[in-house]
């Protein structure tokens, strides 16, 4: 058990600045859309209007500063590696509004699981391409961890009108 608990704490410390970066956005975000209001042949915007350059540079920036925030436990490569998670993590947002947009789902609706882990699959597929690998059960764990976080953390944002939708 020594080893499980030994990864899921050091995949959190690599981790965390993806989960900050993924929240970021519904707090510090602005103009223009990333998409510019751009539309592909099917006729559907590529991201939408929730998607802004704003959230994207304040996702990055607040999550690599947490790999600041971390340097002194794991050393001046970690600040990459955030910025890389962080990279990730608003990827991975980006890669599920664009396959909501191609399903027809408008902007808020939910798509459960993607809405939840695609910012932590990407970000974890970022950090693999970066030669980070962590312990398949840690990752699973997390998973679960993350998607309950994410829901909890969504309703009180919600509730304190931060969004529009309780997911």
């Amino acid at each position: 058990m020594g080893g499980l608990t030994f990864s899921l704490l050091l995949l959190l410390e690599y981790i965390a600045p993806a989960m900050v970066a993924n929240g970021a956005p519904v707090v510090l975000h602005g103009p223009p859309p990333i998409d510019f209001g751009k539309r592909l042949p099917d006729g559907r915007r590529i991201f939408g209007d929730g998607k802004t350059w704003g959230g994207l540079l304040a996702g990055i920036t607040s999550g690599t500063f947490v790999g600041v925030i971390e340097w002194p436990l794991l050393g001046p490569q970690h600040i990459a590696y955030a910025a890389l998670a962080s990279a990730g993590a608003m990827c991975g947002d980006l890669f599920g509004s664009f396959i909501k947009r191609r399903a027809g789902l408008e902007r808020g609706a939910e798509a459960p699981v993607l809405d939840q882990l695609g910012f932590y699959i990407f970000a974890l597929l970022f950090l693999y391409i970066g030669g980070v690998t962590f312990s398949v059960y840690a990752e699973l764990i997390w998973a679960v961890i993350i998607y309950v976080l994410h829901r909890a953390t969504n309703w009180a944002a919600y509730k304190l009108r931060l969004k529009s939708v309780p997911w």
